[in-house]
Formats: structure tokens, C-alpha cells, sequence
């Protein structure tokens, strides 16, 4: 093989790295550009989810109430009948 048939092959190998590389540089940016697509809607589902338990945090209270509210009414009606000795007589 002359010196000429050496810098060819050389020469062509190290186009095809150049290749290679501008190649794997190219996919490294469409990466980069996935994983900021992926922190963009992992930060929406976060704020989605921090929402979510807002609402329902909300709702068990309101339900709490609701519950806390009736028990203390259902007391009044036992309190006032304990109190009435008409209600029973033995």
C-alpha cells in the first residue's frame, strides 16, 4: 500500500468519524430537547397533583363539617330528650 492509498484511507476513516460524530451530536441535542420536554410535563404534573390535594384536602374538611356538624345536632335531639321526663314513664 503506497503512502497516497494510506492518507486516502486515513483521510476517508476520518470522514466517517467526522460523520459519526456530527451524528451522535445531533442526537445528544435531540436528547437534551426530550429531557426538557420530560422536566416541562414532570413540573405540570407535579403543580396537577399539588392542586389535586388542595381539592381534596378542601373537600374532607368540608366533609369533616358536614359529619361534626350532624353529630352535634343528633346530641341536641338526645340532649333535649334525656331532659323531657315526659318521653318516658315507667
Amino acid at each position: 500500500m503506497t503512502d497516497s492509498e494510506k492518507l486516502d484511507l486515513i483521510l476517508s476513516e476520518m470522514q466517517g468519524m467526522k460523520a459519526d460524530m456530527q451524528n451522535m451530536k445531533a442526537d445528544m441535542q435531540n436528547m437534551k430537547v426530550d429531557m426538557q420536554n420530560m422536566n416541562s410535563r414532570i413540573d405540570n404534573v407535579e403543580s396537577q397533583i399539588k392542586q389535586t390535594e388542595r381539592v381534596l384536602k378542601n373537600e374532607i374538611r368540608k366533609e369533616c363539617e358536614l359529619v361534626l356538624d350532624e353529630i352535634e345536632r343528633v346530641h341536641t335531639i338526645l340532649d333535649s330528650h334525656k331532659a323531657d321526663k315526659s318521653a318516658h314513664s315507667a
